[in-house]
Protein backbone atom coordinates (compact mmCIF):
# COMPACT_ATOMS: atom_id res chain seq x y z
CA UNK A 1 0.00 0.00 0.00
CA UNK A 2 1.30 3.67 -0.83
CA UNK A 3 0.59 6.87 0.21
CA UNK A 4 1.40 10.27 0.33
CA UNK A 5 4.44 10.44 -2.39
CA UNK A 6 3.61 13.71 -3.46
CA UNK A 7 6.22 13.62 -6.06
CA UNK A 8 9.09 12.29 -4.22
CA UNK A 9 11.54 10.36 -6.58
CA UNK A 10 13.93 7.59 -5.01
CA UNK A 11 16.33 7.28 -7.83
CA UNK A 12 15.54 8.25 -11.17
CA UNK A 13 12.13 7.69 -12.35
CA UNK A 14 11.66 5.81 -8.76
CA UNK A 15 13.23 3.06 -9.50
CA UNK A 16 14.48 2.35 -5.93
CA UNK A 17 10.87 2.44 -4.82
CA UNK A 18 9.38 -0.06 -7.67
CA UNK A 19 12.49 -2.36 -6.89
CA UNK A 20 11.42 -2.27 -3.46
CA UNK A 21 8.37 -2.78 -4.07
CA UNK A 22 8.61 -5.13 -6.17
CA UNK A 23 11.14 -7.09 -4.12
CA UNK A 24 7.90 -8.34 -1.87
CA UNK A 25 6.36 -9.59 -4.57
CA UNK A 26 3.02 -8.62 -3.91
CA UNK A 27 -0.43 -9.44 -5.07
CA UNK A 28 -1.57 -5.66 -5.93
CA UNK A 29 -0.88 -2.34 -5.29
CA UNK A 30 -3.09 -0.47 -2.95
CA UNK A 31 -3.15 3.45 -3.73
CA UNK A 32 -4.53 5.11 -0.74
CA UNK A 33 -3.74 9.30 -2.56
CA UNK A 34 -1.63 11.78 -2.85
CA UNK A 35 0.91 9.93 -5.10
CA UNK A 36 0.89 14.03 -6.10
CA UNK A 37 0.93 17.16 -5.17
CA UNK A 38 -2.11 19.46 -6.45
CA UNK A 39 -0.24 22.77 -7.10
CA UNK A 40 -0.76 24.98 -10.23
CA UNK A 41 2.15 23.33 -12.65
CA UNK A 42 2.94 20.93 -10.45
CA UNK A 43 4.81 18.10 -12.50
CA UNK A 44 3.14 14.70 -12.06
CA UNK A 45 6.27 12.46 -13.64
CA UNK A 46 7.58 10.79 -10.45
CA UNK A 47 4.48 9.16 -9.44
CA UNK A 48 3.53 8.20 -13.09
CA UNK A 49 7.16 6.91 -13.59
CA UNK A 50 6.49 4.30 -10.76
CA UNK A 51 3.27 3.06 -11.91
CA UNK A 52 4.24 2.82 -14.99
CA UNK A 53 7.41 0.18 -13.95
CA UNK A 54 4.89 -1.89 -11.53
CA UNK A 55 2.54 -1.86 -14.64
CA UNK A 56 5.13 -3.33 -16.94
CA UNK A 57 5.74 -6.28 -14.53
CA UNK A 58 2.55 -6.78 -14.59
CA UNK A 59 1.19 -5.81 -11.12
CA UNK A 60 -2.55 -5.09 -10.39
CA UNK A 61 -2.64 -1.45 -9.31
CA UNK A 62 -5.32 0.18 -7.73
CA UNK A 63 -5.47 3.67 -7.60
CA UNK A 64 -7.74 5.87 -4.59
CA UNK A 65 -7.60 10.00 -4.88
CA UNK A 66 -6.48 11.76 -2.31
CA UNK A 67 -6.93 15.26 -1.51
CA UNK A 68 -4.70 16.51 -3.80
CA UNK A 69 -5.81 14.57 -6.52
CA UNK A 70 -9.53 15.08 -5.61
CA UNK A 71 -8.92 18.92 -5.40
CA UNK A 72 -7.32 18.70 -9.50
CA UNK A 73 -9.89 17.13 -10.49
CA UNK A 74 -12.80 19.24 -8.93
CA UNK A 75 -11.25 22.90 -10.03
CA UNK A 76 -9.79 22.81 -13.38
CA UNK A 77 -10.13 26.85 -13.01
CA UNK A 78 -7.30 26.43 -10.89
CA UNK A 79 -5.79 23.21 -12.36
CA UNK A 80 -5.84 23.46 -16.44
CA UNK A 81 -5.50 19.98 -17.81
CA UNK A 82 -3.43 18.65 -14.77
CA UNK A 83 -5.79 15.65 -13.52
CA UNK A 84 -7.07 14.77 -16.92
CA UNK A 85 -3.35 14.21 -18.30
CA UNK A 86 -2.72 12.62 -14.86
CA UNK A 87 -4.97 10.32 -15.11
CA UNK A 88 -5.18 9.40 -18.79
CA UNK A 89 -1.42 8.30 -17.96
CA UNK A 90 -2.77 6.13 -15.92
CA UNK A 91 -5.73 4.55 -17.94
CA UNK A 92 -3.08 4.09 -20.59
CA UNK A 93 -0.47 1.82 -18.58
CA UNK A 94 -3.75 0.04 -16.73
CA UNK A 95 -4.33 1.47 -13.48
CA UNK A 96 -7.08 0.91 -12.29
CA UNK A 97 -9.09 4.70 -11.14
CA UNK A 98 -11.51 4.19 -7.74
CA UNK A 99 -13.09 7.57 -8.39
CA UNK A 100 -16.02 6.88 -6.20
CA UNK A 101 -15.95 3.04 -8.03
CA UNK A 102 -15.20 -0.17 -7.29
CA UNK A 103 -13.54 -2.91 -8.89
CA UNK A 104 -13.53 -7.12 -8.24
CA UNK A 105 -10.73 -8.48 -7.33
CA UNK A 106 -9.26 -12.46 -6.52
CA UNK A 107 -5.86 -13.84 -4.54
CA UNK A 108 -4.93 -16.35 -2.94
CA UNK A 109 -8.33 -17.60 -2.24
CA UNK A 110 -9.87 -14.40 -1.36
CA UNK A 111 -12.67 -12.42 -3.39
CA UNK A 112 -12.48 -8.95 -2.78
CA UNK A 113 -13.75 -5.80 -3.87
CA UNK A 114 -11.90 -2.82 -3.60
CA UNK A 115 -13.41 0.73 -3.58
CA UNK A 116 -12.27 4.00 -3.75
CA UNK A 117 -13.57 6.78 -1.70
CA UNK A 118 -13.32 10.37 -2.44
CA UNK A 119 -14.01 12.67 1.07
CA UNK A 120 -15.97 15.76 0.09
CA UNK A 121 -13.62 18.74 0.64
CA UNK A 122 -14.89 19.90 3.71
CA UNK A 123 -13.31 16.95 5.65
CA UNK A 124 -9.75 18.48 4.58
CA UNK A 125 -10.46 21.88 5.77
CA UNK A 126 -8.02 23.12 8.66
CA UNK A 127 -9.08 22.49 12.81
CA UNK A 128 -12.30 20.78 10.94
CA UNK A 129 -14.42 19.04 13.01
CA UNK A 130 -17.33 17.88 10.82
CA UNK A 131 -18.57 14.44 11.28
CA UNK A 132 -18.80 11.81 8.51
CA UNK A 133 -21.46 9.67 8.19
CA UNK A 134 -21.66 6.05 6.96
CA UNK A 135 -25.14 6.95 4.98
CA UNK A 136 -22.42 9.59 3.19
CA UNK A 137 -20.36 6.76 1.97
CA UNK A 138 -23.28 4.54 1.10
CA UNK A 139 -24.74 7.26 -1.29
CA UNK A 140 -21.28 7.36 -3.18
CA UNK A 141 -20.39 3.89 -3.33
CA UNK A 142 -23.46 1.64 -2.30
CA UNK A 143 -23.93 -1.23 -0.21
CA UNK A 144 -21.28 -3.55 0.41
CA UNK A 145 -21.30 -7.25 -0.44
CA UNK A 146 -21.21 -8.92 2.92
CA UNK A 147 -20.48 -12.13 1.06
CA UNK A 148 -16.96 -10.50 -0.16
CA UNK A 149 -13.79 -9.34 1.11
CA UNK A 150 -14.33 -5.44 0.85
CA UNK A 151 -11.54 -3.21 0.65
CA UNK A 152 -11.74 0.66 1.50
CA UNK A 153 -8.99 3.36 -0.32
CA UNK A 154 -9.92 6.30 2.05
CA UNK A 155 -7.47 8.39 2.16
CA UNK A 156 -8.16 10.32 5.60
CA UNK A 157 -8.20 7.68 8.50
CA UNK A 158 -9.90 10.22 10.95
CA UNK A 159 -13.26 8.81 9.83
CA UNK A 160 -12.40 5.41 10.84
CA UNK A 161 -15.35 4.33 12.88
CA UNK A 162 -17.93 5.40 9.72
CA UNK A 163 -15.81 3.20 7.19
CA UNK A 164 -16.07 0.23 9.32
CA UNK A 165 -19.26 0.83 9.98
CA UNK A 166 -20.70 1.49 5.87
CA UNK A 167 -19.05 -2.42 5.98
CA UNK A 168 -15.03 -1.89 5.44
CA UNK A 169 -13.81 -4.99 6.47
CA UNK A 170 -9.90 -3.26 5.71
CA UNK A 171 -9.75 0.21 5.37
CA UNK A 172 -6.24 1.69 3.71
CA UNK A 173 -5.74 5.27 4.25
CA UNK A 174 -2.67 8.18 4.37
CA UNK A 175 -2.91 12.09 4.80
CA UNK A 176 -1.89 12.58 8.18
CA UNK A 177 2.15 12.20 7.36
CA UNK A 178 2.74 9.71 10.35
CA UNK A 179 2.02 13.02 12.53
CA UNK A 180 5.14 14.62 11.47
CA UNK A 181 6.96 14.56 14.17
CA UNK A 182 7.33 11.56 16.17
CA UNK A 183 7.54 10.92 19.76
CA UNK A 184 8.92 7.69 20.85
CA UNK A 185 6.30 5.66 22.65
CA UNK A 186 3.61 8.60 22.23
CA UNK A 187 3.36 8.85 18.51
CA UNK A 188 2.52 11.44 15.91
CA UNK A 189 2.41 15.15 17.26
CA UNK A 190 -0.03 17.11 14.81
CA UNK A 191 -2.13 16.47 11.45
CA UNK A 192 -2.25 18.72 7.97
CA UNK A 193 -5.71 19.74 10.12
CA UNK A 194 -3.49 21.12 12.70
CA UNK A 195 -5.33 18.66 15.35
CA UNK A 196 -2.54 17.69 17.92
CA UNK A 197 -1.71 13.61 18.81
CA UNK A 198 -4.04 11.75 15.98
CA UNK A 199 -5.28 8.69 17.17
CA UNK A 200 -4.94 7.07 13.59
CA UNK A 201 -1.42 8.15 12.77
CA UNK A 202 0.20 5.38 11.30
CA UNK A 203 0.25 1.42 11.63
CA UNK A 204 -2.44 -0.95 12.19
CA UNK A 205 -6.03 -0.20 14.14
CA UNK A 206 -9.19 -2.45 14.66
CA UNK A 207 -12.79 -1.38 15.61
CA UNK A 208 -15.81 -2.92 15.66
CA UNK A 209 -13.71 -6.50 14.07
CA UNK A 210 -12.64 -3.98 10.83
CA UNK A 211 -9.28 -3.40 10.39
CA UNK A 212 -7.50 -0.09 9.54
CA UNK A 213 -3.85 0.21 8.10
CA UNK A 214 -2.60 3.53 7.85
CA UNK A 215 0.71 4.57 5.88
CA UNK A 216 3.31 7.59 7.09
CA UNK A 217 3.56 8.25 3.68
CA UNK A 218 6.59 8.24 1.36
CA UNK A 219 7.17 12.27 0.88
CA UNK A 220 6.43 15.62 2.01
CA UNK A 221 4.81 19.03 0.53
CA UNK A 222 4.53 22.42 2.38
CA UNK A 223 6.32 21.80 5.78
CA UNK A 224 9.14 19.64 4.33
CA UNK A 225 9.81 17.60 7.50
CA UNK A 226 9.95 14.33 9.40
CA UNK A 227 11.37 13.88 12.87
CA UNK A 228 11.62 10.27 14.05
CA UNK A 229 9.77 9.59 11.31
CA UNK A 230 11.04 8.03 7.65
CA UNK A 231 8.82 7.31 5.15
CA UNK A 232 7.34 3.89 4.83
CA UNK A 233 6.08 0.92 2.46
CA UNK A 234 3.20 -0.93 4.31
CA UNK A 235 2.75 -4.51 3.33
CA UNK A 236 -0.98 -5.99 4.07
CA UNK A 237 -0.91 -9.63 4.23
CA UNK A 238 -4.38 -11.02 4.30
CA UNK A 239 -5.53 -14.90 4.29
CA UNK A 240 -8.64 -16.74 2.52
CA UNK A 241 -10.06 -18.88 5.07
Amino acid sequence: MLADLHNKSYGEENVRLAEAILARRPDAVLVAGDLVTGHPGEAFLPAAALLRRLRAEGLPVFYGNGNHEYRMRLHPEAYGNLYIEYTKTLRDCGVILLENKKASFEAGGLSMEIYGFELDELYYRKFCRASLQEEEIEKALGTPDEKRYNILLAHNPVYFHAYARWGADLTVSGHLHGGIIRIPGIGGVITPQARLFPRYDAGQFRFEGKDLVVSRGLGTHTVNLRIFNPPELSVIRLKGK
